[in-house]
């Protein structure tokens, strides 16, 4: 298979396009310069592997929650290119892109939603799932204070534990683990799709909108 996709969620901005299960991506922490870097990762990748447009057999992005300005960005991108070139498109959660950048079965991924809120869900590896995980609790948005404590095995990821670590990590033996530094990335969007094209097609935690969670807008 041959998939492109794109990470606009959140600060960080990426493109990754896998062939035959291999993945190469391109990635920059540029909060305001997504539109302007998209597409010239796009080209290059394309390029570089010697891929034309018309070769790939789907687009897939991350569809939030996280930054509006952002989501809109890859969402149109992506649903250009899949309009554009007649293949199926496929959206998918930034949270489970986070968990799937990790090596854990139980993870609580977390992005800083500004304003004083974040946004979290609870995920478990479960290849039962078109996916490879399964979801603990549906995507919420709340007050740092109102995540519920790491459970023994589970660990923590995103940009919410950098910014209000000491919150979240509050009530946790030990503290809880939790890896610093990590934003949703392109490859792993790839990794996920391919597995859900590999398995049904249609991907029974997947959605083909944008899924914003709270409905008020913020950058």
């Amino acid at each position: 298979m041959k998939i492109l996709a794109v990470d606009t969620a959140t600060e960080a901005c990426s493109a990754a396009l896998l062939c035959e299960s291999k993945v190469t991506e391109r990635y920059q922490l540029d909060p305001r310069g997504h539109s302007r870097r998209l597409m010239s990762m796009i080209e290059a990748l394309l390029f570089e592997a010697g891929v034309a447009r018309t070769d790939l057999d789907g687009i897939a992005y991350d569809c939030g929650p996280g930054s509006f300005t952002g989501i809109r960005i890859g969402a149109g991108v992506a649903q250009g290119l899949a309009l554009g070139l007649k293949r199926p498109l496929l959206a998918l959660s930034s949270l489970l892109t986070l968990a799937e950048a990790t090596e854990q079965d139980r993870v609580l991924p977390a992005i800083d939603a500004r304003m004083g809120e974040v946004y979290w869900t609870r995920v478990q590896r479960d290849f039962a799932e078109a996916t490879g995980w399964t979801f603990l609790s549906e995507a919420a948005v709340s007050e740092p204070s109102k995540v519920p404590a790491l459970e023994p095995g589970e660990v923590g990821t995103g940009s919410a534990w950098d910014r209000y670590h000491s919150v979240l990590r509050s009530g946790v033996a030990g503290g809880g683990k939790w890896l610093p530094e990590r934003f949703p990335r392109a490859a792993n969007v790839a990794r996920l799709a391919e597995r859900v094209w590999l398995s049904d097609g249609a991907g029974s935690n997947t959605q083909t909108e944008p899924d914003y969670v709270r409905n008020q807008v913020t950058s």
